[in-house]
């Protein structure tokens, strides 16, 4: 089998980078050996353009959010499913200060705030006595969903391998790759966290481990909205339950669930919630992350038809769209990637 690019691993990564490929009519195929605890799997798919306790815009959010809609809602077109949920998000102010906080300052946040309130809007369901505020351009991915729709369509045009790749049997030479019977031009890994990938051994990696909890509460939430401060509450468009989370862990990378991590979300969520829930599952997975905390993309120092797009971290619902679009032209068109998830930034740290 002849092909323009392999791609190992099978993610919201690889998604974006063969959807991105397809434009430009390259062939490609996936080797995936579908590890089941991939963060890409047990992920709850959060989009969220206002994050963390000081309630900031994301990084390159008015690039990204646009985009990333965009991007998945012709994916679902193409693979005639939905998984893409777009729900407002409501973040509760924690106190009159927090409320204060924020009035001075949401101008500069506008175009992904819906509405600010500030008295209780939910407190039938959460605690939220000085108002919040209703966020738009957010939502989650069913990711599992996602890939397992995209597998399916792949394997039906014979460009998806059920197996992990051998770095043993990988033959790359200057203008072609060769793997057992497949010879390639071009190789793409997006193989996780992880990975014992001896070409890019040398970047800065610090995979994160993140727990989410499955809870049944004693009544339905509010459909229209996602809840989110301390913990999310995203509900699962197939089951009769609610994600709780996330945790993050830089120690302690295994896949097995930990009560340290029930802990730290039961105890946040007791003070979002105030109505009754029961814990049905407890589950962990491993994200790829950078040490800079953003992507890790683009070309070997060496080795000119060996890339990378890795390292998206808690965030690679909204990063993956718009960087893969920006990586596939870069290699077809030699634009420019940011210098901010381009590999030539540790270009210093490989010996060969």
């Amino acid at each position: 089998m002849k092909v323009d690019f392999i791609i190992v691993g099978h993610g919201l990564a690889s998604v974006a980078v063969v959807e991105h490929l397809k434009k430009h009519d390259a062939s490609f195929v996936i080797f995936s050996d579908e590890n089941p605890n991939s963060s890409s799997k047990v992920a709850a798919g959060l989009y969220n353009p206002i994050t963390g306790r000081k309630m900031k815009q994301s990084w390159l959010a008015a690039e990204l959010f646009p985009y990333l809609e965009e991007f998945y809602e012709g994916l679902e077109k193409s693979l005639k499913s939905d998984f893409l949920y777009k729900k407002s998000i409501y973040r509760p102010f924690l106190s009159l200060e927090d409320q204060n906080d924020w009035m001075a300052k949401q101008h500069s946040d506008s175009p992904f705030i819906n509405k600010t309130f500030t008295n209780a809007q939910y407190h039938e369901f959460i605690n939220d006595e000085f108002g919040g505020l209703l966020l738009q351009h957010s939502g989650f991915l069913d990711v599992s969903n996602m890939l397992n729709q995209h597998k399916n369509a792949l394997l039906e045009k014979k460009q998806f391998i059920k197996e992990k790749l051998e770095y043993k049997h990988l033959k790359i030479s200057k203008d072609r790759i060769n793997y057992k019977d497949i010879e390639s031009k071009k190789i793409i890994f997006c193989d996780g966290p992880l990975s014992e990938n001896p070409f890019f051994d040398w970047l800065p990696t610090a995979p994160v481990k993140g727990e989410i909890l499955h809870i049944k509460t004693e009544k339905p939430l509010p459909e229209e909205v996602i809840f989110n401060r301390g913990v999310f509450l995203v509900n699962n468009p197939h089951h009769d339950y609610y994600r709780v989370g996330a945790t993050y862990e830089w120690k302690d990378l295994n896949y097995q669930p930990t009560e340290k991590a029930r802990k730290q979300l039961t105890d946040k969520l007791d003070d979002l919630l105030n109505i009754d829930y029961e814990i049905l599952e407890q589950v962990a997975g491993i994200r790829p992350a950078s040490k800079d905390r953003r992507p890790l993309i683009g070309n070997h120092p060496e080795k000119k038809n060996v890339f990378i797009f890795n390292g998206l971290g808690t965030k690679g619902v909204s990063l993956a769209p718009y960087f893969a679009h920006q990586f596939v032209n870069s290699i077809f068109n030699f634009e420019k990637l940011n210098d901010e998830v381009n590999i030539n930034r540790y270009y210093p740290l490989y010996s060969n």
